[in-house]
C-alpha cells in the first residue's frame, strides 16, 4: 500500500506543470503564557524557583516559537498589597524577584503587553514528599531499552489531592488519588535509552484540579514529542489567565503556583 501511494504521488508531482502555491489559514497572533512558579521547604531554607515565558502563537510549518518582549511581569500578595516585579532574564523569559510564597494567600500574576492587561490569582497547592526512589528490574515492551524507576509517595491526608511529576526529558504524568486517598502509593516508570551512571531527576509538584485537567489536555494534544503541558498546543488549550484590557484578545497557557519536592537516582 505505501509504494502505491508513493506511486501516485511521484505522478501527481510530475503531472503538474505549474507551481501550486497552497496559502494556509492563519490566525490572530495571541499571547502564550507559561507561569509555574515552585515553593520548596523540605531541604533548609524555603525557596521559591520557576519562570515566566511569554511567547507567541506562529502560523503552521513556522519554524521557532517566537518570544513575546517588551512585557512588564509582576506578582501581588493580595494580604498585603505588595507587588513583586520580575527581571526579565532573556527575551520574554522572567525567573528573578519572586516573592517568598505562604500558604492560605492569594497571589495575582499580571502581566503588562502591548498596551493590554493580563491577570490571574492563584494559592499555592501543597505537595507531599517523594517517599523512595528505586531501580526495578521490570519492563513493559522492550527490556534492552526500558529501565523501570519505583516512585513511592504518600498522599496528603483528608482531601482530595491531584499531582504532576516531571521525569525529566519534556516527559510528565498527572494523577489524582481517587484510588489511594490517604494511603502510600509505589508506581513504576519506565525511561528509555537511559544508561548506567546517568542520573535521573524526579519531582513531584501538587496542583488543583483545573490545572490537572488543563495539563492533561495539553499532554493529550502535544503528544509523545509535544514538551509537556508548558508547550504551545496544536489545539486551543484555554487557561485561567484572562486578558482584562480585552476579553475577546485571550491568551494561552496557565499561572499555577505548587509546592514541590526532588529527588534523584542513578541508574545501575
Amino acid at each position: 500500500m505505501r509504494k502505491i501511494v508513493a506511486i501516485i504521488t511521484v505522478l501527481l508531482l510530475f503531472g503538474c506543470e505549474d507551481v501550486v502555491q497552497i496559502d494556509l489559514p492563519t490566525s490572530e497572533t495571541r499571547l502564550v503564557i507559561d507561569a509555574l512558579i515552585g515553593f520548596n521547604r523540605t531541604d533548609g531554607d524555603p525557596i521559591t524557583v520557576g519562570q515566566v515565558r511569554l511567547t507567541l502563537t506562529a502560523p503552521f510549518l513556522e519554524e521557532g516559537v517566537p518570544p513575546a518582549e517588551n512585557a512588564t511581569v509582576e506578582i501581588r500578595d493580595e494580604q498585603t498589597g505588595q507587588s513583586f516585579f520580575l527581571d526579565e532574564n532573556e527575551p520574554g523569559v522572567f525567573s528573578n524577584g519572586f516573592p517568598e510564597l505562604e500558604f492560605n494567600r492569594e497571589y495575582t500574576l499580571i502581566i503588562t503587553y502591548q498596551d493590554e492587561v493580563y491577570t490571574a490569582t492563584e494559592r499555592l497547592i501543597a505537595s507531599p514528599t517523594l517517599d523512595n526512589l528505586e531501580q526495578g528490574d521490570g519492563f513493559l515492551f522492550d527490556e534492552d531499552e526500558e529501565t523501570e524507576v519505583l516512585v513511592t509517595f504518600t498522599d496528603i491526608p483528608g482531601e482530595r489531592n491531584h499531582y504532576l511529576f516531571s521525569f525529566g526529558f519534556d516527559n510528565f504524568l498527572v494523577i489524582d488519588d481517587d484510588f489511594f486517598q490517604d494511603s502510600e502509593i509505589t508506581f513504576s516508570y519506565f525511561y528509555e535509552n537511559v544508561d548506567p551512571g546517568d542520573l535521573l531527576t524526579v519531582t513531584l509538584f501538587g496542583i488543583d484540579a483545573r490545572f490537572a485537567d488543563f495539563a492533561e489536555l495539553s499532554l493529550t494534544q502535544s503528544g509523545e514529542d509535544g514538551g509537556g503541558p508548558f508547550a504551545v498546543p496544536p489545539a486551543t488549550v484555554r487557561g485561567n489567565i484572562i486578558n482584562t484590557t480585552n476579553p475577546d484578545n485571550f491568551p494561552f497557557g496557565y499561572f499555577a503556583l505548587s509546592e514541590f519536592d526532588v529527588d534523584f537516582i542513578r541508574v545501575e
